[in-house]
């Protein structure tokens, strides 16, 4: 299917894309855009003209307003079609970081600490905008061209001044306020998920779950991280056979991001004051590198596991 689109830039030329392929599978579809005058793509998010599509459209339209290395970039521009709005942006090709972290491509604590200071950097630059992303998770990163971070999805977002919210957020990530449908502090709201997001980085699985636990000993609550939680350090650590697993700063900086009180929890001045956040990261190539290298290793073992089972299970028919 072609599409003809008009650039706010130049608004004299229409241009003509084919929409070549449906990316991922969210709420909203997203197709990848190519035209012959472009040597890169473009991706496209589409919401239908119903109030619905309407609703999240304006708020996703938020994201036109900001413009930073770890955010993902939009275009402003015109479509032709009168039967969707739609929002056009990079194309983002390395995947999400779920998939980053669940591989083990962020392999060391260095790399992690890279991440996580472009993640700080994307979402302070966000919040001096006057903007909380309020879903801020592993799936709404993406891994850039460059294997860079990319904040996506703004279909959440709120202004900072807002004094109800209307997010929902996603189960896991959310601030116990944004659980509660209280948040007064959205910018807090943000931090919380960023500590879910960091322990998650490091230790490649999740923190806890939001269900409670009475008797404070259930370490895969979320209430036994409050109540109990030299317990819960001390559990996660034992579970990877590994004492000194969590440092005492790293540990720090995690408890104070996820700190159940919004007013209490550490802000974005906090963190980079942290002594973690301030140990050593690496450069723009040397993260391409490792994190490409790792990435590549991983997807070798994996078709070599597959080579293997397709010939074990033709062995085991034959006999």
């Amino acid at each position: 299917m072609q599409i003809n689109l008009t650039f706010n830039n130049n608004p004299a030329v229409k241009e003509s894309f084919a929409l070549s392929k449906k990316l991922g599978q969210g709420k909203f579809s997203v197709y990848e855009l190519t035209s012959p005058k472009h040597n890169n793509s473009f991706a496209l998010k589409v919401f239908p003209k119903n109030s619905s599509g309407s609703t999240q459209y304006q708020k996703e339209k938020l994201m036109l307003k900001l413009s930073h290395p770890n955010i993902i970039q939009s275009f402003p521009m015109k479509c032709d079609r009168t039967d969707f709005y739609g929002l056009l942006t990079e194309y983002i090709g390395n995947g999400d970081f779920f998939e980053l972290v669940t591989s083990g491509a962020i392999s060391s604590e260095t790399l992690v600490r890279t991440y996580f200071h472009q993640l700080i950097q994307g979402v302070e630059y966000m919040h001096n905008q006057g903007l909380a992303h309020l879903d801020l998770k592993l799936e709404n990163l993406m891994a850039g061209s460059n294997y860079e971070m990319k904040i996506i999805d703004f279909d959440q977002a709120q202004s900072l001044t807002d004094k109800l919210i209307t997010s929902g957020g996603s189960n896991g990530y959310r601030a116990p306020e944004v659980q509660t449908g209280s948040c007064t502090n959205l910018a807090a709201a943000d931090i919380f998920s960023m500590g879910v997001i960091l322990y998650a980085f490091f230790a490649k699985e999740f923190p806890f779950m939001e269900s409670e636990d009475p008797s404070f000993q259930d370490v895969r609550c979320y209430s036994t991280f409050v109540k109990n939680n030299k317990r819960f350090w001390t559990k996660k650590a034992e579970a990877k056979k590994n004492p000194a697993f969590f440092s005492n700063e790293f540990i720090e900086l995690v408890n104070a991001m996820l700190h159940p009180d919004c007013n209490r929890r550490a802000t974005i001045k906090n963190i980079k004051n942290s002594k973690w956040y301030q140990g050593p990261i690496v450069d723009a190539e040397t993260l391409k590198n490792e994190v490409k290298r790792n990435v590549e290793t991983m997807k070798l073992r994996q078709k070599r596991a597959s080579v293997i089972a397709r010939l074990t299970a033709n062995k085991t028919k034959d006999q």
